[in-house]
């Protein structure tokens, strides 16, 4: 099997951004509903769905190791975890982040002060290597604690 031609590799990153795009446009369209009520423009939004955004994992997580044994609910828990890691390795981060971005104006992330804590540079090779290590983190062990809850 040959390599693909370099025109066949332009395009699938053309309509990989694509996608994403129109994801990180779905989101803020969806902020924008959901958060009206916060006063200001879109940057007060983009900073308040940065607040929520720790607990869009935190919240799926803590709910899967509350509910009972064999639940159905750990497995679509588990599943939406390999959904969520599977598009960042996929998109090369957040698409999360990438609307709060898009809202703010602004490149910080919800990572930045882990990383400053941690004394790492902060830049964009940091920001995507963190947030794709932890979410595959995340990813394994719910899949694996799903996985011992079954057998």
């Amino acid at each position: 099997m040959s390599a693909p031609e370099p025109e066949t590799k332009a395009n699938d990153k053309k309509v990989l951004r694509e996608v994403r795009d129109a994801i990180v446009d779905g989101i803020v369209s969806l902020t924008r509903i959901l958060l009206f009520w916060i006063p200001g423009d879109d940057a007060a939004r983009g900073k308040a769905l940065m607040a929520l955004h720790p607990f869009l994992g935190l919240i799926p997580m803590a709910l899967f190791f509350v509910l009972e044994r064999r639940s159905p609910w750990k497995i679509i828990i588990a599943f939406a975890a390999i959904v969520v890691a599977a598009s960042q390795w996929v998109f090369r981060g957040c698409v999360i982040t990438r609307a709060e971005q898009k809202l703010t104006g602004s490149q910080y992330t919800i990572v930045d002060p882990f990383l400053s804590m941690c004394g790492v540079t902060v830049n964009r090779d940091t920001r995507i290597i963190s947030t794709i290590s932890t979410g595959t983190a995340l990813c394994i062990i719910l899949v694996w604690a799903a996985f011992c809850d079954i057998f």
